[in-house]
């Protein structure tokens, strides 16, 4: 195996913050709260609707919850839903006023740690918070049980990252550096976890080609030969997910276009490699501590030329995918990739998601057929020419988008660099020449 190039810092003290997400649709108490626990030295999200935390907690694992049951847009209880289903070992503190007492008891017996009447005190927040988490730490070493023999291989397991589809991360530790390591589930059940196997060693030669300041360093990979247990070792990665960032209204402009760019600039090196990414959305795009953007998750990626995939899947996130991702037969490039991280640029520059749907059906029928709002409309401070630039990303048609992410990059760059306060002449030139149908309304 590889050494790490550097050891983390905050992590060789073993400084590895909780992760806890906070739901309310108060502001004033998700302010509240979130100060409190963030001066109790946790990391805190914030959600302010059901559909926004359930989004959280499906593409993140959060070591402690704490969730008003009165959301504006469904109970507070269907979190707690979500966290089981995923199997989660997310430890669930329901908040709630005096009339919902009797519901919060009842959430209770179905799995919540505790609940929190307001007005909440702050010791009895702490005090709470400290007894979940310490719940939330018995339940992972449960989780990683199935991975303790990685132990017999020189790592120590420190706790539980996420799980996903394809697998488990932990954070494990040898030789006082920290690491992220992806490992399969159930990698033995026979003929299907044989394909899995295949798909997942696949992702690790991917990244293992890939050496990139902006994509996610794998260190090592393989089958352990004891247990045939297939595993990534991979760059542990101190930041937050890219949704944590977009609804910050104090982010500059400048620094929005930056984590565009560098997306786009790992997408130039991902697709000179021969592999479209299939999955480029927030959740899979990591913001360093020090501010380096970094794609992860190869899960689902494609080598061009390549056949191994599973049969009629349908692979990404709805909300992010091409017109033609619904129909895996119909990718036929990287540009799929680019009308996704276009979509992320909407959301980064404007605030909102350009499609929006309460099914998937909606959401299918929205990015195949309808276009979205003009951003200027929503974001009327924004460029003029990045409104051009968003409008070739996110053609419906692959042919009417820019050929490559490197046309992307080169678009920001020039724009950016010429600090055009008004139209200039790529502008002109993308709208007039190049947009080939309206992608505004």
């Amino acid at each position: 195996m590889q050494k790490n190039e550097k050891t983390n810092p905050i992590l060789a003290q073993q400084h590895v913050k909780p992760q806890v997400l906070v739901v309310d649709d108060d502001p004033d108490v998700a302010f509240f709260l979130t100060k409190a626990l963030e001066h109790a030295n946790y990391s805190v999200s914030t959600a302010y609707t059901c559909a926004e935390a359930i989004e959280k907690v499906t593409s993140t694992n959060y070591d402690l919850l704490l969730a008003d049951i009165n959301l504006p847009d469904a109970p507070g209880t269907d979190i707690l839903k979500r966290v089981k289903q995923l199997n989660r070992s997310t430890s669930v503190i329901l908040i709630t006023g005096a009339p919902q007492l009797d519901a919060a008891v009842e959430a209770v017996k179905d799995g919540a740690f505790d609940y929190l009447s307001k007005p909440i005190d702050i010791n009895k927040l702490h005090e709470r918070a400290a007894a979940a988490l310490f719940h939330s730490q018995d339940k992972k070493v449960s989780v990683s049980e199935d991975a303790a023999q990685v132990t017999n291989h020189g790592f120590n397991i420190v706790k539980t990252l996420g799980a996903g589809s394809m697998g488990t991360v932990l954070l494990v530790e040898q030789n006082n550096e920290y690491f992220a390591m992806k490992i399969l589930r159930d990698a033995t059940e026979g003929t299907m976890s044989n394909h899995k196997i295949k798909r997942f060693i696949r992702e690790a030669k991917i990244l293992s080609q890939i050496n990139h300041p902006n994509i996610v360093k794998v260190v090592d990979y393989g089958i352990f030969k004891e247990t045939k247990f297939p595993y990534i070792l991979m760059e542990f990665l101190t930041g937050h997910p890219l949704f944590s960032y977009i609804q910050n209204v104090a982010m500059p402009l400048s620094e929005r276009i930056s984590i565009i760019k560098q997306v786009a600039s790992a997408l130039v090196v991902v697709h000179a490699a021969g592999v479209i990414h299939r999955d480029v959305k927030p959740a899979n795009i990591i913001i360093t501590d020090d501010k380096i953007v970094k794609l992860t998750d190869f899960g689902i990626a494609h080598m061009m030329g390549s056949h191994l995939t599973v049969s009629r899947e349908m692979l990404g996130s709805p909300a992010y995918m091409a017109p033609e991702a619904f129909d895996i037969d119909q990718i036929k490039n990287e540009r799929a990739d680019i009308f996704s991280l276009g979509v992320i640029a909407y959301e980064l520059l404007t605030g909102r998601k350009p499609f929006e749907g309460e099914t998937m059906a909606e959401i299918m029928h929205q990015i195949q057929n309808v276009p979205p709002l003009e951003p200027l409309s929503i974001a009327p401070t924004l460029p003029p020419y990045l409104q051009d630039i968003l409008a070739k990303m996110l053609a419906k048609d692959q042919e009417d988008r820019f050929a490559s992410a490197e046309q992307v990059v080169k678009a920001f760059e020039h724009e950016c660099a010429s600090n055009l306060a008004r139209e200039g002449i790529t502008s002109r030139l993308l709208r007039t020449l190049l947009l080939k149908k309206p992608t505004w309304r």
